[in-house]
């Protein structure tokens, strides 16, 4: 899990600790550029191995021998990243209805900050179904 002291959303809302939650495999490359991006559907978890496990490993598509695969749970989702069960800073309680309208773009923007902060220089390829694949 990684965790940025404020994220300003598009509707000009800023989430106060927010939360990432993220699983990776294989290895970041020297340079930085060998990440792939897996984006999970609506109903789904960061946990590509539950989902698209005979894709993910060394020698197949998403082969782990040669890129740094990343997928995160999305921001508003109920596994692990900020969401409406996630405390409110501001008042100590659960956000419920109060969390505000997240866009996919919003999702993307954070997502793209955390490969950054991992050390990423460029993303090698995006992937998805469902919702992941907008």
């Amino acid at each position: 899990t990684m965790v940025f002291d404020e994220f300003t959303l598009e509707c000009g809302k800023t989430l106060k600790q927010v939360a990432t939650r993220y699983r990776t495999w294989g290895t970041l490359n020297a340079s930085g550029d060998n990440v792939g991006v897996v984006c999970h559907a609506l109903t789904g978890n960061a946990d590509v191995e539950s989902w698209w496990g005979e894709l993910l490993g060394e020698g197949k598509a998403l082969d782990t021998s040669k890129y740094f695969i990343f997928c995160a749970n999305v921001l508003g989702g109920c596994y692990g990243s900020t969401g409406p069960t996630s405390i409110n800073p501001d008042t100590g309680k659960r956000y419920g209805g109060d969390f505000p309208a997240v866009t996919i773009r919003d999702m993307v923007r954070l997502q793209a900050k955390v490969v950054k902060q991992l050390g990423a220089s460029q993303v090698a390829f995006v992937l998805g179904g469902s919702m992941g694949g907008m």
